[in-house]
C-alpha cells in the first residue's frame, strides 16, 4: 500500500513540503489570510511520485504545480488515491461475501444430502426390520407347528402310559389274589 504524505499550509506564513528541499519542488509564501496570490484558498498538498513537479528553466513547472494543487484538484487527487483503496476493500468485501454465500449454499446442499441420506437409511432400516419381523414370524410359526405335533405325540404317549399303568395295576391285583389263594390252599 502506498503511503501518502499530506501537509497543511498553516497561517504561520511559510511552509516546507520536505525537510530537505529538492530542485523542482515549489516553496510558496502564504499570506496570513490563508489565500494564495490569485485569491484561492490553499489546503492539502499530496506528495507522491505521480504528482511530483517537473520544472525547466522557463518556470512552466511552477504554473503547472499551482494549477494542479488547487483545492478541487487536490481533493480529486485524494479521492483518486482513496477510491482504488476503497474499490479494493469493496472488492475484497464482495469476494468475502461471495465466499460466505457459496459456503452457505454448499452447507444447504450438504444438509439436503444428509437429510436425503437419513431418509433413505431410515427407509432401508425399516425394510430390514420388517424382513426380520417376517422371518421371525415364519420361524415362530414353524417352531409352533413343530411344538404342537410334539405335544400331540407326548399326550398320546402319556395316555398310553396311563392305560398301561392301569392294566399293570389290574394284573398286579390279579396276581396278588392268585398268590393269596395259592397260599391258602397250601396251608390247608
Amino acid at each position: 500500500m502506498k503511503v501518502m504524505a499530506q501537509h497543511f499550509f498553516t497561517n504561520s506564513g511559510t511552509s516546507t513540503m520536505q525537510s530537505t528541499p529538492k530542485t523542482g519542488h515549489l516553496h510558496a509564501k502564504v499570506p496570513n489570510d490563508g489565500l494564495n496570490s490569485s485569491g484561492d484558498t490553499l489546503s492539502f498538498i499530496s506528495l507522491d511520485d505521480s504528482n511530483e513537479q517537473q520544472t525547466d528553466d522557463s518556470g512552466l513547472g511552477a504554473s503547472k504545480a499551482l494549477s494542479r494543487n488547487t483545492p478541487a484538484n487536490s481533493m480529486l487527487g485524494d479521492v483518486s488515491m482513496v477510491s482504488p483503496t476503497n474499490s479494493k476493500v469493496n472488492e475484497i468485501g464482495k469476494k468475502a461475501q461471495d465466499l460466505v454465500e457459496r459456503i452457505n449454499e454448499r452447507r444447504a446442499v450438504d444438509q439436503e444430502i444428509m437429510n436425503t441420506f437419513e431418509e433413505l437409511l431410515i427407509k432401508e432400516v425399516r425394510g430390514v426390520c420388517q424382513q426380520m419381523r417376517d422371518q421371525m414370524c415364519l420361524y415362530y410359526e414353524e417352531y409352533s407347528q413343530g411344538m404342537e405335533s410334539s405335544f400331540a405325540e407326548l399326550s398320546e404317549l402319556l395316555e398310553r402310559c396311563s392305560q398301561i399303568s392301569l392294566e399293570l395295576q389290574g394284573a398286579s391285583h390279579t396276581l396278588e389274589t392268585i398268590n393269596k389263594s395259592l397260599q391258602h390252599s397250601t396251608e390247608h
